[in-house]
Parts: C-alpha cells; sequence; structure tokens
C-alpha cells in the first residue's frame, strides 16, 4: 500500500512511463481512484467532449469493497461471493467495466477477470477498452437480453481484451454475454455479474460461473445490481442469503444519498417539518454513513421531488437495510402479489362531513372538500356493515392515529375510512357513532385492549351497537376483540387467506400502501431470546392494517372460505 505517487511525479504529465505507472498504480483503491480519474475518458452529454470522470461515494464504495477482496494484501485462499446492491444511474457499469481493466492490468496474480453483462450491455461497455475487440461465436445462447432483435438470438458474443490498458500482462479479460460457458482454470478467477435481475436465466450464469470457479485457490464473484421494476425473485434470493447468511455471502449496501442530491435541491426544504419516513428513516442514515448536516436538505429535497416522478420509490430507491429486508420473501407479511391485485381496486373515495340534526339525532353526510372521513360506497338498505376501529394508544403520542374502516359483511368490502389524530376520545366517539348510524346502525367494533374511554364515550351518546366476541363477552358488556400475540397472529393470517382468495376488496391507498410496509420484525429480549413480532417498517403506521386484521377476526369460517360446518348449535 503505502504512498502511491513518487515526487517525481505531476497529475498534470500526459504521458507516463511504465515505471511511472508501476509506482503510480499500486493495484489497491487508492490506484484504481488515480487510474479512474485520470486514464478513462468519458464523453459529456452536454458539451459530447471526452473528459475525465470523478468517483462519487457511491462508486467509491463498490470500487473500495471490491479491490480489498482482490487486492493481494487482503485476499483469502477461498472461494467468496458478495451482493452489492447500488442506487439506479450512478454509472455503476461504466464503473465495473474501468474496474476490469485494473484488475487487469494492475493487481497481481488476476489472471482471468470475467465482467457478466447482458449482451447489449457488453457491447455497450467494449467502447471503453483501448484494444480492439473480436467477438467469437461460442455456442447457442439461451440467455440474451430479451428486447436484442431476433436475427442475433442464438449466438453468444464474449469479448476479448488482451493487455489492456497499461504494461503487458499474461491474462485475459473478458466481457462476457449472460450464460456463456467458460473453462475452468486453476488461476485467480474473477466474476463481476452486472445487473443479474435482467438477465432471462440467472441461475444458467451462475451454473456458468460455477463451472469457471477453480478447484483451488482464491476466486471470487460479485453480483451487482439495483432495484427497480424488473428486480428478479432471483436477486432477491441472492439478498435474503447475504442478509441471513453472512458467513457465506456478503451485503453491502450503497445508499442513494451517498450519490444524490445538489444544493439546488434544498429548495423549500425545513428540517423542521419532515415526514416521518424523512425524519425516522432517512435522517438518521444519513448521521450513520457522516453526511455532513448541511447536506441533508438538498438531499431530501431529491428525494421528494424523485419520488413524485418515480414509483415505487422505495424500491428503486431504498434508504435503509430495514427497506431492503422487505423486499425479501420471509420479510413481508402479505403476498405481493395479493398487495398488487388490492392495488388495482384503490379509488380517490370522496371527503364527507357528517351533521347531526338536533331534534332528530339522524345524522347526514355532506360531501366536501377535506375530511378525514371519505366514502367508496355508500349504504345499501338491507346490507350489515361493521365499524372497526384501532383507536389511539395514548392521547399525547403524535405519531399514533384513531384508524377506523367500515366493511360491508355482505360483500367485505372497505366502504369508508377514517383517519386522523388531533381529537379526543368523545369527538372521536362521535364520528365512529355517527358513520355507524349512516350505515344501516353498524356493528362497532374496536380493538378493546386500549378503548375504554372511546367505549364509554360511545355508551354515553346512547349508542349500544357493538361487536361481541363471545356470549361472554355480551354478557360482560367487553365489546369489541381483545388482542394478544397469538390472537393477533391468528388474525393477521385469515386477513391473508382473504387477501390470497381475493375475498376481501380494499379502496383505500393508504390502507394498501401499509399492508406493502407490514413486515417481521426480529426482537431480541434481554435474556437473549429472540422472537418475531409483525409490525409496520420503521418510519410507517400499521393502523389501518390493524382495522383490517381485527375485521377478519370478527369473520366466520363461511365468509372467510365460502364452507361452513354443515351443524348449528339451536
Amino acid at each position: 500500500m503505502g504512498k502511491i505517487l513518487s515526487s517525481d511525479y505531476s497529475l498534470s504529465d500526459d504521458h507516463l512511463s511504465k515505471e511511472q505507472i508501476i509506482r503510480a498504480l499500486s493495484g489497491d483503491f487508492e490506484g484504481f481512484k488515480f487510474f479512474f480519474n485520470n486514464f478513462c475518458q468519458l464523453q459529456d452529454k452536454d458539451t459530447r467532449q471526452l473528459i475525465h470522470p470523478v468517483l462519487n461515494k457511491g462508486q467509491e464504495m463498490i470500487a473500495r469493497t471490491l479491490l480489498d477482496y482482490i487486492s493481494a494484501d487482503t485476499r483469502k485462499d477461498y472461494h467468496r461471493e458478495c451482493v452489492i446492491l447500488a442506487p439506479r444511474q450512478i454509472g455503476k457499469s461504466t464503473l465495473i467495466t474501468a474496474i476490469s481493466n485494473y484488475m487487469m492490468a494492475y493487481v497481481p496474480g488476476c489472471e482471468r477477470v470475467n465482467l457478466v453483462h447482458t449482451l447489449h450491455t457488453g457491447a455497450a461497455a467494449a467502447k471503453y477498452c483501448s484494444q480492439k475487440i473480436i467477438p467469437i461465436v461460442t455456442g447457442v445462447h439461451p440467455d440474451i437480453f430479451p428486447t436484442i432483435e431476433k436475427n442475433t438470438i442464438g449466438t453468444s458474443t464474449m469479448l476479448n481484451y488482451k493487455n489492456v490498458k497499461g504494461y503487458e500482462r499474461n491474462g485475459i479479460y473478458e466481457v462476457t454475454s449472460a450464460g456463456s460457458n467458460s473453462v475452468r482454470s486453476s488461476t485467480v478467477t474473477i466474476w463481476l455479474a452486472d445487473e443479474p435481475s435482467e438477465y432471462r436465466s440467472p441461475e444458467a450464469v451462475e451454473d456458468a460461473i460455477s463451472g469457471a470457479i477453480g478447484d483451488y485457490g482464491f476466486s471470487f464473484t460479485a453480483y451487482i445490481g439495483t432495484f427497480s421494476d424488473k428486480v428478479s425473485s432471483y436477486f432477491l434470493d441472492k439478498i435474503k442469503t447475504a442478509i441471513d447468511n453472512p458467513d457465506e455471502m456478503d451485503l453491502v449496501f450503497i445508499p442513494w444519498f451517498l450519490v444524490y442530491g445538489r444544493p439546488g435541491d434544498a429548495r423549500d426544504v425545513d428540517l423542521e417539518t419532515l415526514s416521518e419516513y424523512e425524519r425516522d428513516v432517512i435522517l438518521p442514515e444519513m448521521q450513520k454513513y457522516n453526511i455532513p448536516p448541511e447536506e441533508f436538505p438538498a438531499k431530501i429535497g431529491w428525494y421528494r421531488r424523485r419520488a413524485m416522478r418515480t414509483s415505487k420509490m422505495r424500491y428503486e430507491f431504498p434508504t435503509s437495510v430495514e427497506d431492503i429486508l422487505t423486499l425479501t420473501s420471509d420479510k413481508k407479511v402479505f403476498n405481493q402479489d395479493s398487495i398488487d391485485y388490492q392495488r388495482g381496486l384503490v379509488e380517490e373515495g370522496t371527503p364527507y362531513r357528517l351533521i347531526t340534526d338536533n331534534m332528530t339525532k339522524k345524522v347526514e353526510a355532506q360531501a366536501t372538500d377535506s375530511s378525514p372521513f371519505r366514502i367508496f360506497r355508500r349504504p345499501v338498505p338491507g346490507h350489515h356493515y361493521k365499524v372497526v376501529v384501532d383507536p389511539i394508544v395514548a392521547a399525547n403520542e403524535d405519531t399514533d392515529i384513531f384508524a377506523m374502516s367500515v366493511f360491508d359483511d355482505e360483500t367485505l368490502e372497505q366502504v369508508a375510512v377514517f383517519q386522523a389524530r388531533e381529537y379526543q376520545a368523545e369527538e372521536y366517539a362521535d364520528y365512529a357513532v355517527s358513520i355507524a348510524k349512516i350505515y344501516n346502525n353498524a356493528l362497532i367494533c374496536p380493538e378493546s385492549n386500549v378503548a375504554d374511554a372511546f367505549i364509554v364515550s360511545c355508551r354515553a351518546l346512547g349508542y349500544y351497537f357493538f361487536y361481541y366476541s363471545s356470549p361472554a363477552a355480551r354478557k360482560n358488556k367487553d365489546p369489541g376483540i381483545r388482542t394478544t400475540v397469538s390472537s393477533k397472529e391468528s388474525m393477521v393470517d385469515k386477513l391473508g387467506l382473504l387477501l390470497d382468495t381475493k375475498k376481501i376488496k380494499l379502496h383505500d391507498r393508504e390502507t394498501v400502501d401499509e399492508l406493502d410496509t407490514f413486515e417481521k420484525r426480529s426482537r431480541r429480549s434481554s435474556t437473549g431470546a429472540q422472537s418475531v413480532r409483525m409490525a409496520a417498517r420503521k418510519g410507517h403506521h400499521d393502523d389501518m392494517v390493524a382495522t383490517l386484521w381485527i375485521y377478519a377476526g370478527t369473520l366466520d369460517e363461511k365468509q372467510l372460505t365460502g364452507r361452513s360446518h354443515g351443524w348449528a348449535i339451536i
């Protein structure tokens, strides 16, 4: 390692002698950084002129990770795998092409570096090598990127680069299209797989890589990808393996804020009025990576504006490892396909204000511009409804939300919702009773653990139509559903069944969004015992999801599955 540049070297020199190159480029990260900033050239998209690039912080993190693995000083004596997650559009493909060049030219012992691309990306990457490219047909290619024109399908292109930029070496640097076969080598072999989510058959690529790994000595495979709408289950499984089995595979996460956010993005960003996600997730993550506080507004401003243009923002630009965990199959509580189906049923709904006649006590709903109460379906005569309530745990808890969903028991459809946090228990009870009266004197069903004040207030208004979980609960005047760890798990399972069978119909966007961020979270007690609980991801809420599982808990087997026992108690 040590000092890279000798005293007789100047950054302004355009031509270097072989000895200067050897001294300046030492085969470690600092050497690569010099190589990238001084030897590589890219076309400026504005001026169309060739310019020397400068590593951004995200690129630095990827380069440092890879070079730490393959540096002769830190190299292991066995095969190692790594998953690298990076934000989109940071110059990743250009970066790893440059890294491949650098490895072959300056890192001792690397006799074979394989940069695995989809075919069209491989062809683009070829532009960055100064040597002549010789395409070699290697046989039938089942794995070409789907958008390649038909007349190219059926061949595999392997681009060979010999004696790439730098002094001569006995080695080969290959840019291979995904799925190409390789020959076993007993020398050090490096595989860099770029965007495996976009391979048509990524398993075939992995088989090819496995066949090329030497029987002994060091070899290294890095799966380098970004989050996008094209994320495949294969890549998510790689992420899951890296998270759950760190001894087998490492996970390296490059958050978007290492790359994005310029001073001009800071306009209209007030750090005193951040959203919960910005305050509880983004800020702590930036602090963890030692981002200067003066850069916070610009980065949050970029995120806000990008979120307005990009669907599923946190899938494409995750902020934390917890964001990533929700994408793996065992962390999300509910099936993604089932959530996506409900997302197709989402409607805006109409805000209504509730007006009660002081003489007759009759309630009317009048459309308005803004209200915590929104209606998707008006009440149908003869239908039975439930108003399901998730109360606020503490009156002074500004992060807790009072939530209500109204369900039609005939269709299992969410017909109205209510969300607020600025009222007292008596006011929430007034809303609940008014809504219940509109919906054919619906049964009110609260989560009774924390609903004592709410229930008393409803009774004070002269309303006694409550849901009771059992005859004993009715006798004891204990309405609603009392949740425990085991009963909550059972109700969540019922909700999952309703979602998977498409029996329940949801129209509220906030409710469906909460389903997407409701996850299994590992918790370790002071005794060291580990348990799993289901809750909203940090920075999110699960109040509307709570109304769903409470409602699922009120349904009988016929409503859940369409079947009955065939007998009844008379």
